[in-house]
């Protein structure tokens, strides 16, 4: 009940403030351009037998496609003759996947929502060409493309919040299916504690009525 109070309160809030605009997810580029103080964060050091279900900090991780990560995923395994060849931003160890339509999936291990989150995302091609999608309680309520000539940190975040994202990385840009090799790594979420969530909420909430009897 409380988790629903406060997604409906943190959505109309931040429909107020945006002057009667529906809130949706941001999506962003760069570190700390979606969080600012972490909450969780993950590095994929320890994940060294490529779990498909792995849990590190708080997060949990899966992925689709190829078992055991494509053969990739955890130092000693010359996947690529660098991970930097990934993305500059990866180091050691890492999670990827590849095959059709194929993603790597991103939750908090207890469930629950995140309002903000940052990785590292990376390509088995040589370019990057990312694609995202944001679920909350099975239900999509985000997605974007991207590309780059080499890997990015995307930030991601959303004042309703979210509670899953799946990355893909396809051959060509703008393409949302087809074969997939994705990978990521330096993962950081921002979980505020529900007091603390409520509280922004209704401060947000009351900035935007405020706002609304001015402008009326």
């Amino acid at each position: 009940m409380k988790k629903t109070i406060i997604r409906i309160a943190l959505a109309a809030a931040a429909a107020g403030l945006a002057g009667g605009a529906s809130a949706g997810v941001i999506a962003s580029f760069g570190a700390n351009s979606a969080i600012r103080s972490p909450t969780h964060a993950a590095n994929f050091d320890a994940n060294t037998t490529l779990a498909g279900n792995y849990a590190e900090n708080g997060l949990l991780f899966s992925y689709t496609g190829s078992a055991g990560n494509n053969g990739c995923g955890y130092a000693g395994v010359d996947c690529y003759d660098d991970v930097s060849e990934l993305s500059p931003a990866f180091q050691g160890n890492y999670m990827a996947t590849a095959g059709n339509n194929a993603y790597v999936s991103i939750r908090l291990a207890g469930g629950g929502e995140m309002y903000g989150l940052e990785f590292a995302a990376g390509s088995g091609y040589l370019g990057l060409n990312g694609y995202w999608k944001t679920y909350n309680d099975n239900l999509q309520t985000g997605a974007g493309n991207f590309s780059m000539p080499v890997g990015a940190i995307l930030g991601l975040r959303d004042a309703a919040g979210f509670d899953e994202v799946r990355y893909y990385a396809f051959s060509t840009a703008n393409k949302q299916s087809g074969f997939s090799a994705a990978a990521i790594d330096q993962v950081r979420a921002d979980v505020p504690e529900p007091g603390s969530a409520l509280l922004l909420a209704c401060g947000l909430l009351g900035m935007g009525v405020a706002r609304r009897r001015r402008e009326g």
